[in-house]
């Protein structure tokens, strides 16, 4: 029976709650969402002082999948875990192998597999290996029309609320560009007083 599917909230609730899954594929055609999970995750892994021996970001077009298995399969220095970043994973073109280190993966290694703009073929070993033992997240295009409670819930999660009229502006001038919203918005939250309920009106908008 296949796993059931992962949400971003959830996943985002699991790192700052220290939860870390051994492996972390995130694939599909929104960078957004992978993005922001794997920044979590290179701030929630390891402390600052544990960064130096323990941290390893590689780049699809610059390695390969023996070459991740190595990596992933040291153990830490001074720390609780290890953490491998790997970055345009749809690049190495070998990446199936990675299936041999996901059945059987280290517990003190945090390997993250960001896969963009493409999906993994879930019928093969690699993708219902990490379907078992780790979170497997397809990160998708939000349709138009989900965008205003997409804003009401994205900023719910910043402790921010937004009128229901605001989130719908805010919708109908930026679309589902994702990486534009969290900028505007971000500058939508500077402006809000620091004390008292903060929210987002029309008005501001």
């Amino acid at each position: 029976m296949a796993k059931k599917e992962y949400r971003y909230e959830e996943i985002c609730r699991d790192i700052v709650a220290k939860k870390f899954a051994p492996v972390y594929i995130m694939m599909g055609d929104e960078p957004f969402f992978m993005d922001q999970i794997t920044d979590l995750l290179l701030e929630n892994v390891l402390e600052e002082s544990e960064r130096d021996f323990n941290q390893i970001i590689m780049y699809g077009a610059d390695t390969d999948a023996a070459s991740i298995i190595n990596a992933a399969r040291r153990f830490p220095m001074m720390s609780k875990y290890q953490l491998v970043v790997v970055r345009e994973a749809q690049l190495i073109r070998d990446i199936e192998l990675l299936s041999n280190y996901v059945k059987n993966p280290l517990m003190s290694t945090v390997l993250v597999i960001n896969y963009k703009y493409k999906n993994l073929d879930r019928r093969k070993t690699l993708a219902s290996a990490t379907d078992k033992i780790g979170v497997l997240f397809e990160s998708k295009k939000i349709p138009d029309y989900k965008m205003p409670a997409f804003i009401s819930s994205f900023m719910q999660l910043r402790s921010v609320g937004i009128d229901g009229k605001a989130a719908q502006m805010l919708s109908d001038f930026l679309g589902n560009d994702l990486s534009r919203l969290s900028k505007e918005l971000d500058k939508l939250a500077l402006i809000l007083p620091e004390k008292g309920a903060k929210r987002i009106t029309p008005e501001l908008v």
